[in-house]
């Protein structure tokens, strides 16, 4: 019975392994193929996002792209990363509470080193 449940796992696992990955592009999100993944350039953002005032790294904060779904939140530190971005231009869209909403940076993400700081203002 062991070797069943571990040949059943072992064959759910391979016939799970074709993902499909979440890519960001200019014109919005598109879903490709994990194996697909890596003939399409990509790179990304990271940054910071800071109080205004104190200065104070900002726990939390939504970041997203505007006109993608995908959000990612700032660490204890402040800091993002979204990850499979395709080169372009972007509008860096951030949301906090008690800050003023939808914080919008035009960004140009290209090369490697992508990297921006965001400072958001209360309200």
């Amino acid at each position: 019975m062991k070797k069943f449940v571990f040949i059943f796992i072992a064959l759910m696992t391979l016939g799970f392994g074709i993902q499909a990955v979440n890519l960001v592009t200019p014109e919005g999100d598109k879903e490709v193929k994990a194996e697909e993944l890596a003939n399409i350039e990509t790179t990304s953002l990271s940054g910071i996002v800071l109080d205004n005032e104190t200065g104070e790294a900002l726990v939390g904060v939504a970041i997203r792209f505007e006109g993608s779904k995908e959000t990612v939140y700032t660490d204890f530190d402040g800091n993002f990363k979204i990850e499979n971005v395709v080169p372009g231009k972007y509008n860096v869209l951030s949301s906090y509470i008690s800050y003023t909403d939808n914080k919008l940076k035009e960004v140009n993400v290209s090369g490697k080193n992508n990297v921006i700081r965001l400072v958001l203002k209360k309200h």
